[in-house]
């Protein structure tokens, strides 16, 4: 180990020197501590044995320099001092040191103050290594979610789309890299359209990795396989499934397990395009809004429980209708919960009057609102809930 030893006086600093090299360590000196930051600065020296009064830079003001740089290791400092007042000691170990030899100094308290002094560094130097790995280990970790996010992302529909004369938008901000929330709208069969939003309990990967799980289960593919769809030997050879169907064929395939206890709640529904004509399942998600071409609101659902809970659960089916103009908002609880600074929720009441008052905007325009409301709302910093948002409108 390389100690550096800085004092002005030189018949002193060369007969510490070669105590030290008697010892079995290299020695670097300085005459001054200005000197001896110099040589750190330059160097990978991390033991320091440095005089208290010394001209151009003090002991102290050596140790407050050290200790406010960033060197890249720790340096363990030693005071040699005259000063035994407790005073001056507790002003030394505000400044910096780690330790102090009072002058003249013992050979043996000397080497035991530095064997003290290379155990605390071996410890730090441990503590470095694994805080390394730990970064790396983060590293790599982060890269994978944020592969696994743009996966995710890449299974909810386009946005600003219409199908069939129905406009479609969404809203969508995880509270990490991956979310419990996801929807999708998408075309069944003839005149119908599917839709659906989803919010998975808990945060963090395993919410996502069902999330992700579900999307790829609910998705319309031609095929006698699909939940949404059956087949029929018949042109046009598939009818869609009804939502109530649908929700009680994921509440038997995706019960909770005892370990993960994890549920969702959703809200699945079924539009025909032509004439307007809307049939939703609730399973313990909040009640979507119509809003009508007039401006005013109703909810539709009374609740439902939520999949995954109860295996003998059923759900009911609701079915209403849409004339142009009319818009119908799906949403997860991460809207209407959202605190603000006070630790207010954003609330139903609140977020209605939004939609409602923006009527006569886009549905782009209109989510785009939503997200400046919620932002300015939350103030700041990351969301604490997944918000989503699917929104459409009968043209």
């Amino acid at each position: 180990m390389d100690i550096l030893i800085a004092d002005d006086n030189l018949p002193s600093r060369v007969l510490l020197a070669r105590l030290l090299s008697k010892l079995g360590y290299s020695v670097t000196m300085a005459s001054d501590g200005k000197e001896a930051w110099e040589i750190l600065q330059k160097s990978n020296i991390n033991f320091v044995i440095t005089d208290w009064i010394m001209p151009e830079m003090d002991g102290l003001e050596l140790c407050k320099r050290i200790r406010s740089a960033d060197l890249g290791h720790y340096v363990y400092i030693v005071i040699l001092t005259s000063k035994e007042e407790k005073s001056e000691m507790i002003e030394g170990l505000e400044a910096g040191a780690d330790d102090f030899i009072v002058k003249p100094y013992d050979r043996d308290e000397l080497f035991v103050k530095i064997r003290i002094g290379e155990r605390i560094l071996q410890l730090e130097k441990s503590k470095e290594e694994q805080n390394r790995k730990l970064a790396d280990t983060y590293a790599e970790i982060k890269k994978d979610l944020e592969a696994a996010a743009k996966i995710q992302l890449s299974l909810l529909p386009k946005s600003d789309a219409m199908i069939s004369g129905v406009e479609f938008d969404w809203l969508f901000m995880p509270a990490a890299f991956m979310a419990g929330d996801i929807f999708n709208y998408f075309w069944l069969v003839d005149d119908y359209i599917g839709f659906y939003l989803l919010d998975v309990a808990g945060h963090g990967i395993p919410s996502a990795l069902l999330s992700i799980t579900l999307s790829r289960y609910l998705s319309p593919i031609d095929n006698q396989d699909s939940p949404l769809k059956k087949f029929l030997i018949i042109p046009p050879y598939y009818e869609y499934t009804r939502p109530k169907d649908v929700v009680e064929d994921l509440n038997q395939r995706f019960q909770a397990s005892d370990d993960s206890m994890q549920y969702f709640t959703m809200v699945y529904g079924v539009i025909n395009a032509r004439t307007g004509q809307v049939n939703i399942t609730q399973a313990g998600h909040p009640s979507p809004i119509k809003i009508e071409k007039n401006g005013s609101a109703s909810f539709i659902g009374s609740g439902g429980f939520p999949v995954g809970i109860f295996p003998e659960a059923t759900y009911e089916e609701h079915e209403f209708y849409l004339e142009s103009g009319d818009r119908f908002i799906l949403y997860s609880d991460g809207i209407i919960e959202c605190p603000n600074d006070k630790g207010i929720a954003f609330s139903t009441e609140r977020f209605t009057e939004i939609i409602k008052n923006n009527k006569g905007l886009s549905l782009h325009s209109l989510i785009t609102d939503v997200e400046k409301y919620l932002k300015e709302w939350k103030g700041g910093g990351d969301f604490d809930d997944d918000i989503s948002l699917l929104a459409f409108e009968m043209k």
